[in-house]
């Protein structure tokens, strides 16, 4: 009787292991089934966050060529008059309206809420015109302006020096329509405004080349600069006779570095004094070695003259 209960026993001890084993194999299935089924839900949510929340102006096409910057030839803007230039007319709100379209929407909203489709993202979030509380620089039209032409980096507002003083004043004239209550202009204020920024004696706007055309002259300008710094090496070095070369290579340790040195700041060969401070300053970082110290004013003159004409 007791070896037919352990059998028993040991039976119902195998029944039991195998009804957990399969209740585990079962909550490993669940568990991998809502792993997965997280993961595509989180990769459609990407897709329709990127869709829905930010406009395809934004992100863009990245498999089309990025179009480089025109050639614009610089120009002066003229003078504005902002007594007369901050006065509302429905022609200069309506040119606003359209820069805001254009410039503003994206983050700040249609309405100006600071509710746009880009600005969702953003923290802080961008700036509620029809709000007046909280203004970093402030909601007087001098404190507009100034957001406008320097932008408020820490709160990701972007500068929009690139538009035409009267453009972002006419921005201005329209954002101030979305509330009723934007404090009054005064004269003060556009005093400071034309102070700071010269308004009134019109701007000088630089010229614009393509980006890659500006960093072909970049490169093309560095080529030329370490050919020409080569070519002075060269002349120093097979230089066997010129009293200025001989004292120039005892006092150098490392004659590349010297001419490195004295190319990236060109104010030295104004006079002796300048090349002689020059010189003092960190001499080895400029490749000069101690046997500077110890050369005779005569010397340090010819070195000076002789350097001049290799420049």
């Amino acid at each position: 009787m007791i070896g037919q209960n352990d059998n028993i026993n040991l039976e119902v001890n195998d029944k039991k292991k195998i009804i957990l084993g399969f209740y585990g194999l079962f909550y490993v299935a669940i568990i991998i089934i809502i792993v997965i089924a997280g993961y595509s839900y989180l990769g459609k949510l990407e897709g329709f966050a990127r869709n829905n929340l930010i406009p395809a102006s934004l992100t863009g096409d990245t498999t089309k060529p990025v179009t480089d910057l025109p050639v614009v030839k610089g120009s002066t803007t003229p003078p504005i008059d902002l007594n007369s230039a901050v006065v509302v007319s429905a022609e200069k709100t309506d040119a606003g309206k359209k820069l805001f379209e254009t410039n503003c929407v994206s983050c700040h909203g249609s309405e100006g809420k600071g509710d746009g489709p880009a600005g969702k993202t953003m923290n802080p979030p961008p700036r509620n015109f029809t709000d007046p509380k909280g203004w970093t620089n402030g909601q007087e039209f001098s404190k507009m302006y100034k957001t406008l032409q320097e932008g408020i980096t820490s709160r990701g507002m972007a500068s929009y020096s690139n538009l035409l003083p009267e453009e972002r004043i006419n921005l201005i004239l329209y954002i101030r329509t979305l509330r009723k209550d934007f404090p009054a202009i005064d004269k003060n204020e556009l005093a400071e405004v034309d102070k700071a920024y010269s308004l009134s004696k019109g701007l000088k706007l630089p010229s614009q080349i393509p980006t890659r055309t500006a960093t072909e002259l970049m490169l093309e300008e560095k080529k030329q600069q370490e050919t020409k710094i080569d070519n002075i090496v060269n002349a120093v070095n097979s230089d066997k006779t010129t009293k200025g070369a001989e004292i120039f290579k005892r006092v150098s340790k490392d004659i590349k570095r010297s001419v490195n040195a004295l190319a990236s700041y060109p104010k030295w060969n104004e006079n002796e004094t300048a090349f002689v401070k020059f010189v003092s300053l960190n001499p080895e970082s400029k490749g000069f070695g101690p046997a500077m110290s110890s050369v005779t004013s005569e010397e340090l003159n010819v070195l000076f003259l002789y350097l001049k004409g290799l420049f």
